[in-house]
């Protein structure tokens, strides 16, 4: 059985397998047990409620279990882990007990580097992912950084179906989307080592280290360099 986090891109809601919708939901959550904290997004970290959200990660199969829902917070300034497995009386959230994704988030909001093994990775939005990514990149399947083809790099912006605007950042080995709203999310691009099986049922550690990490594949067509990029774990 599969294992694998969506995160809210900012944009589209993110759908648990019991039909919570957040980050709406929020306003009908529980933190500690109770409704007297409230808690909602805010992709800055500062905002009106008493723990302000800005990463939001699901897992829809987690473990046998029916769901596993992390919302990374900040609470009187202080970062905090929240997770929520209720399976009833709505959603419920409570400080972590994983000390690896507790720990990472800390060293995240910290501004020091939160690492596993070989790579960081961030659940803040408006962080940089390679900022502080460390020399070690061949753990895990991976084969060093993908280099982007030089002519992709630069801002590139782009109209939706709904006349939204979608900006796109590309940098030597960087993927950065930043919606209307401000809100944003970078990759870090890197080869795959060909003899490389990805898990058929990945640990919650391999999950949490990779969530910002892209395999990148380019490839010409029609005398134009182009690259494709694929989720870690796809």
């Amino acid at each position: 059985m599969s294992q694998a986090y969506t995160k809210y891109n900012g944009k589209t809601a993110l759908k648990t397998k019991l039909d919570v919708k957040y980050p709406k939901n929020f306003a009908q959550a529980k933190v500690n047990g109770s409704t007297s904290a409230s808690i909602g997004w805010a992709p800055s970290g500062k905002g009106k409620c008493d723990y302000n959200v800005v990463a939001i990660y699901n897992d829809d199969d987690f473990a046998g279990a029916k769901y596993i829902t992390y919302a990374f917070a900040f609470h009187d300034g202080q970062p905090v882990a929240l997770v929520d497995q209720a399976t009833n009386g709505g959603p419920d959230f409570y400080p972590t007990q994983n000390a690896s994704v507790r720990d990472a988030f800390d060293r995240i909001a910290n501004g020091t580097s939160a690492t596993y093994g070989s790579t960081s990775t961030s659940a803040n939005s408006s962080s940089s992912a390679s900022s502080s990514a460390t020399s070690d990149l061949t753990s895990d399947g991976r084969n060093g950084y993908f280099a982007t083809p030089s002519a992709t790099r630069g801002t590139w912006y782009f109209v939706n179906d709904n006349q939204s605007v979608t900006k796109v950042t590309i940098t030597d080995h960087e993927l950065t989307t930043t919606i209307e709203d401000g809100s944003s999310s970078t990759t870090v691009l890197y080869n795959r080592q060909s003899d490389y099986q990805i898990p058929q049922n990945p640990s919650q550690d391999l999950q949490f280290k990779s969530m910002d990490w892209s395999e990148g594949n380019a490839f010409t067509h029609n005398g134009i360099q182009y690259f494709s990029v694929r989720s870690w774990l796809q």
